[in-house]
């Protein structure tokens, strides 16, 4: 609620109202101002409501209004991208058998990296959104299935579901960063004599 009773936010109010009554002299025009303000406010209110909790604009499982990078911890399992961007790294090996998380990107953009190597299966569920997978295919709409190469039903796998509303998301399959650097130095001279 801080955000509310700070100066910026009351001076932009005042800005917006200012800028309505010239427009309104000057063209003719009129613009709802305080209508709009108080459904800006509502929109604040609920997205504080679904995040829940002290919003501080970013934690390390949440991007509000902000652009970060994160990825998937033992302790966090529901990563939010809310009227931001992000990149979720999910390459990380398995720490329990059949884990699940959750993604959710409402009005924002999010990338989300999951491991041919790590046995996976991404339930996606769309709606006016775009969600382009490793296989080509891209849902605006319903939901999807997607299952890497490394998936075996009967062997241990991770279950991403990647829920999208109004927004962006691209699922794409990399090896972990950890295998690159360490692989990294030891091939790079490999072409010499």
């Amino acid at each position: 609620m801080g955000f509310l009773f700070s100066g910026v936010f009351w001076g932009i109010i005042l800005i917006l109202i200012g800028a309505a009554i010239i427009i309104r002299i000057v063209f003719n025009v009129n613009i709802p101002v305080l209508r709009i303000v108080f459904a800006v406010v509502l929109i604040y209110l609920g997205i504080r409501v679904l995040i829940g909790g002290p919003w501080t604009g970013s934690t390390k499982n949440s991007a509000v209004f902000q652009s970060s990078d994160m990825a998937i911890t033992e302790d966090a399992r529901e990563y939010n991208v809310i009227f931001g961007s992000s990149r979720i790294d999910a390459t990380a090996k398995l720490t329990k058998e059949n884990e699940k998380i959750e993604v959710n990107t409402i009005f924002g953009s999010s990338v989300l990296v999951i491991s041919p190597d790590v046995p996976t299966i991404v339930k996606v569920g769309a709606a006016f959104s775009g969600v382009r997978m490793p296989d080509g295919n891209l849902v605006s709409f319903g939901d999807y299935t997607y299952k890497n190469k490394a998936f075996n039903k009967t062997a241990p796998y991770r279950v991403i579901k990647a829920d999208v509303v109004f927004g962006s998301m691209t699922i794409m399959e990399t090896a972990p960063r950890e295998d690159s650097l360490e692989s990294g130095p030891e091939n790079k001279n490999s072409d010499t004599i």
